[in-house]
């Protein structure tokens, strides 16, 4: 009965050898010279960072032997080979949330993989060090570092350097753990109260603060004196939203050509989807034509990519660009006032919050994308005109620039590089704490679907004072969120395109009023798959209906919504029509008196629906002006449900309440006739008590005291 337990035994005791002899080997390797594994990536502003680390080292001790991991086919693949590093690849995903779903799966099993495969590279390679910059590629080696040391096998520190303003989830899970989080923004202390260090962020070298008139000297190109230069770019790889907005702000431009001058970076970006410099150009020529777009010689100069980005910077009065954490920290090395285009939607909106922090510091303006309707379609965009004016606006006020320009070199700690190592060797060479009295918490955005649990319970507390620019919490943010709704828009899945058709309403958007009725009347067929389910249309009925309640909630009326509300009493799902309904009743005050909405109101009296039926009759108590209200109504009181016969005693209510109708014989001969009775059982008769208050405004009115 014992013999099974041999084997058993015997495999661990095998373990506990092996273990023992690796943890031996381990401390035998730690007296050599320094190991350090470096581990981040998916993008370069995860990748720079460890690199930047890695040269800080290497100047300090230059035996020290490097080893990167990350994940193939990322940033890493091409940067860290490019550096000269050793790179070893391990399997990983990004989390796609704790909903049980196919990707969970993936996710758990790719980083299991990985994490066996970086058990075996750090007992293999033994480092005194793990460092990791973020991104889901750093996961399963800091994992395994978390392994080896808690079985007491590998006695390694393990690093964590957060470069944006609101941790990653790697980040924010693992760093609980780590020996330090090493910091770029002083808010995000507050995730990291006991083990965190505000040190910076380590910029490339080839970012000096050169003087101006050296670096113009320098320039590829001329440029005149006594401009007020603008540096405008995307990213290395460009931003299509920018690039367009750029090519259309010229024509506003161009009018003060005589005291700016508009250093455009298009980007490196070529893929069968987008050619950065392709499209800017095709752009160029088709709006303002070959002579046109050469005599912008003067002020304007464009260019894929600038290596010498440091020149760009030392003449530039305001730059333009997204808020990725490398850039604003190049920014705050050179302290240049910005206005940031942040791109949204990204993990953990690391962008948004990037600028975020800057505003709230006053080193930065911000301006968000928009979601349009494009050739019948809708796409990001941003609008030139309004880059352009936000241009002017800024370099117009000296003293603001000169403020922001203070301000920006203030939020950063400078001589990154050298206050990591002081935490990394311990030596306390600096002190990275951070003192600034006014230093609050940063509280993180909202997601989705939190930010439409707040705001329907504020409206639904109080619809007549509801606004959402006076919400705690939400009205600072008001300007993202109403972006972020409209990105939704776009989305594949239709649950998020009516989610964010329920914020865009909730937000009040009204920009948005004519994408939402796009919507509302867009009669694109849905897929064979989605008709096989009831499917009708790509903008579902749900979709539909709800854009209707966000017109409501908006309180948006005007020819082009009356046309649209028009279209939709005649829609094919039966919730539509009913809303379209509740809609005429909400804007019963616009459309009362109108003929075609009394006529149609009476049409859907027959409708084959009763929901429909029931809505139709409490709008006419709201749009009638006449006595064939009052007869359509009255000649509901032997309906078959009681819902109806109840919704019409509603619209008589309100014929008598608005004096649009006065008790007369015709009323109290047909108002007995109500069938009062209800099927399913009530707390409340409620059709009884809408009689009973018909027939009290009746006695009133016949008393005098109406």
């Amino acid at each position: 009965m014992i013999y099974w337990l041999i084997p058993v035994l015997g495999l661990g005791a095998g373990l506990c050898v092996s273990g023992w002899w690796c943890s031996r080997q381990w401390r035998k390797t730690l007296q050599g010279p320094r190991r350090v594994v470096l581990t981040g990536g998916g993008t370069g502003g995860h990748v720079n960072p460890a690199l930047a680390i890695a040269e800080a080292i290497k100047k300090r001790e230059p035996e020290t032997r490097f080893l990167y991991v990350g994940v193939a086919g990322k940033a890493e693949a091409v940067i860290v080979k490019k550096a000269g590093l050793p790179l070893r690849f391990v399997s990983s995903r990004g989390l796609p949330g704790f909903r049980p779903s196919l990707d969970l799966v993936r996710f758990g099993v790719a980083v299991t993989w990985g994490l066996l495969q970086s058990l075996g590279i750090l007992v293999r390679f033994r480092p005194h060090w793990i460092i990791a910059t973020g991104g889901y590629v750093s996961a399963p080696i800091v994992m395994a570092g978390f392994v080896l040391r808690a079985l007491g096998i590998g006695p390694v520190k393990i690093f964590l350097h957060e470069q944006n303003s609101v941790p990653g989830q790697m980040n924010l899970l693992l760093g609980r753990y780590a020996h330090r989080v090493l910091l770029t923004f002083p808010q995000t202390l507050s995730y990291f109260r006991k083990n965190g260090s505000v040190v910076g962020y380590p910029v490339r070298h080839s970012i000096l603060d050169i003087p101006r008139e050296e670096a113009r000297q320098r320039l590829p190109f001329p440029l005149p004196e006594g401009r007020r230069v603008v540096f405008i770019f995307g990213g290395s790889q460009g931003a299509r939203t920018i690039n367009r907005a750029v090519v259309e702000a010229l024509s506003v431009l161009a009018a003060h050509r005589d005291k700016l001058f508009v250093i455009h970076g298009m980007g490196l970006a070529v893929s069968q989807d987008y050619h950065a410099v392709h499209d800017t150009e095709a752009l160029l020529k088709a709006r303002y034509g070959e002579e046109t777009v050469a005599s912008f010689s003067d002020f304007y100069y464009r260019q894929d990519y600038f290596h010498q980005i440091a020149e760009i910077y030392a003449v530039s009065d305001l730059v333009v660009c997204r808020s990725g954490a490398g850039t604003l920290n190049e920014l705050a090395r050179l302290g240049k006032p910005s206005l940031l285009i942040p791109k949204a939607n990204l993990p953990g909106d690391h962008q948004v919050m990037n600028a975020r922090a800057m505003k709230r510091a006053g080193a930065a303006e911000v301006l968000f994308e928009d979601t349009v309707i494009e050739k019948g379609e809708l796409r990001d965009h941003l609008d030139g005109e309004v880059l352009a004016a936000k241009i002017l606006e800024l370099l117009a006020e000296e003293a603001r620039l000169q403020e922001m320009s203070e301000r920006c070199r203030q939020l950063f700690r400078k001589q990154a590089a050298a206050r990591i190592l002081s935490e990394l060797y311990g030596d306390r060479s600096f002190d990275n704490g951070w003192h600034y009295p006014t230093l609050q918490s940063f509280s993180p955005l909202l997601s989705n679907q939190r930010l439409l649990h707040r705001l329907q319970k504020a409206y639904n507390a109080d619809p007549l004072r509801y606004d959402p620019e006076q919400i705690q919490g939400i009205s600072e943010d008001l300007p993202y969120y109403r972006y972020r709704a409209a990105a939704l828009l776009v989305h594949p899945s239709w649950t998020m395109r009516n989610l964010g058709v329920k914020l865009i309403g909730l937000t009040r958007y009204q920009e948005k009023t004519a994408t939402l009725l796009h919507m509302l009347l867009d009669r694109t067929p849905a897929s064979r798959l989605e008709r096989w389910f009831g499917g009708d249309f790509r903008q579902v009925g749900f979709i539909r209906r709800n854009v209707i309640s966000a017109l409501m909630v908006m309180n948006r009326m005007d020819p082009l919504v009356e046309e649209a509300l028009m279209a939709a009493m005649d829609d094919p799902y039966y919730e539509v029509r009913a809303q379209a309904c509740r809609a005429v009743s909400h804007f019963g005050r616009y459309l009362a008196g109108k003929e075609p909405w009394l006529k149609v109101l009476l049409k859907k009296l027959e409708d084959r629906c009763f929901e429909v039926k029931v809505e139709a009759a409490r709008a006419l108590g709201e749009v009638g002006t006449d006595g064939r209200a009052l007869e359509a109504l009255l000649n509901l009181g032997e309906a078959f449900h009681w819902q109806v016969r109840n919704a019409a005693l509603v619209g008589v209510r309100r014929l008598l309440e608005r004096q649009v109708i006065w008790p007369c014989e015709e009323l109290s001969h047909k108002l007995p006739r109500f069938i009062l009775t209800a099927p399913d059982f009530r707390p409340h008769f409620v059709i009884r008590e809408n009689y009973n208050a018909v027939t009290r405004l009746c006695q009133r009115a016949e008393s005098g005291e109406f």
